[in-house]
């Protein structure tokens, strides 16, 4: 299997990204980031209709593979310091 190579950075990426965005920062193609997208746990923004969306950093949260209350600890660190 032919490996995709990133061309976006984490940073570069908007607060919320969907497939596309996806498939640039963790360099895969859609069939896999689409079955990312629908993993059970995966931190999709509900009621958007057919479009896929998630918040950036809640996927990063996702993808370091921190437990609940770890993710929930950095989450409200974050929202701190947006606030």
């Amino acid at each position: 299997m032919k490996k995709t190579i990133p061309t976006k950075k984490y940073e570069e990426l908007p607060d919320t990204i969907g497939i596309e965005d996806y498939m640039a920062w963790r360099g895969c193609g859609r069939p896999i980031a689409d079955a990312v997208f629908h993993q059970e746990g995966f931190p999709r923004i509900k009621e958007t209709g057919s479009k896929l969306m998630a918040d950036k950093r809640a996927v990063l949260l996702y993808e370091l593979g921190l437990k609940d209350e770890e993710r929930q600890e950095v989450l409200k660190e974050i929202a701190r310091k947006i606030i």
